[in-house]
């Protein structure tokens, strides 16, 4: 997989939209939103597609909020009519009934530009610039993560081993912004026209460098590590966001097999069988696609957990 860098989660409220009318703005007329039984957030309704949620029935003066999770945003990439840039340029040109209260937007390395261990020595060991004073380290079974900022503040980055998180055996680090209200609205109102992969390298780098301490007290002026900034100029080089869809699950491949193969599938069983249906599949030619394949280790290492690490 190449490095790319994506939108990972929005949250914004309306004061002019109904959950229909917000549909529409979202572009996404062609989906099923479903009522939930309850909302949250001091929200008394919900309605749901996948990871994008609009909730209201509040109070008065909240409006109604749309909340798209980072499974959301592949959602909105794949069934949406619309786009980020148009959808953000009309959030930002009505300042009055729009708020924006989250946003993220992730880098991820694919490539081995960094390395989770070394980030996690260097922050133990102070060899960083942050504006924030700030820090964790996280350690457990779904890998290592390290935190630069409350989280609870209005910038919160985060770093961590995304490969470990979803049990697949490859490499994927991402560097991710978490930014809230005002430093959300500035990011997307900043960009003047860069790309999206400039503008994020030069926002990160105003609040975090990894650094080689050399002699003088003064941090500020101690070199870039080498790892960070080969990545920052990596990531800067990506002209535009990545739009990869819908993450591939096991709902995704039994909607494939049965509802869009299954005729021809059901055929071919008729004539010649399950016996001769697995041998021409163990000897087929084509390469398994990597989508396919993270989905076999994910799913054993689900099947594995679930049976107490026996299998």
């Amino acid at each position: 997989m190449e490095n790319c860098i994506l939108y990972d989660w929005l949250t914004f409220t309306s004061k002019c939209d109904s959950p229909s009318s917000l549909i529409s703005l979202l572009g996404l007329e062609s989906v099923s939103f479903e009522e939930r039984p309850r909302g949250r957030n001091g929200y008394r309704s919900m309605m749901s597609f996948g990871g994008i949620s609009i909730l209201y029935d509040g109070r008065a003066d909240m409006g109604v909020c749309v909340d798209i999770t980072g499974k959301g945003c592949r959602e909105f990439e794949s069934h949406s009519t619309s786009s980020w840039d148009d959808l953000y340029s009309y959030l930002l040109s009505f300042p009055e009934d729009y708020n924006i209260t989250r946003l993220d937007v992730a880098a991820d390395d694919h490539t081995g530009l960094l390395d989770i261990d070394v980030l996690r020595d260097d922050t133990d060991d102070h060899h960083y610039v942050s504006k924030s004073r700030t820090w964790e380290v996280d350690y457990g079974s779904a890998g290592t993560t390290i935190y630069h900022g409350s989280k609870k503040s209005d910038m919160l980055i985060r770093i961590y081993d995304k490969a470990a998180e979803q049990g697949i055996d490859e490499h994927w680090i991402r560097v991710e912004m978490q930014m809230r209200d005002q430093i959300a609205t500035g990011f997307l109102s900043g960009m003047h026209g860069d790309s999206l992969g400039e503008h994020f390298c030069g926002v990160l780098c105003n609040y975090l460098r990894y650094v080689d301490p050399t002699t003088g007290v003064n941090m500020s002026r101690w070199p870039m590590t080498v790892y960070w900034s080969n990545f920052l100029q990596t990531v800067r080089r990506i002209r535009c966001w990545s739009a990869p869809g819908v993450d591939y699950n096991l709902g995704n491949l039994q909607n494939y097999i049965i509802n869009q193969t299954g005729n021809a599938l059901d055929c071919y069983l008729s004539i010649f069988g399950t016996e001769d249906l697995i041998r021409e599949l163990g000897q087929r030619s084509i390469r398994i696609s990597p989508k396919y394949e993270r989905l076999k280790q994910m799913y054993a290492k689900n099947l594995k957990v679930s049976d107490g690490g026996k299998t």
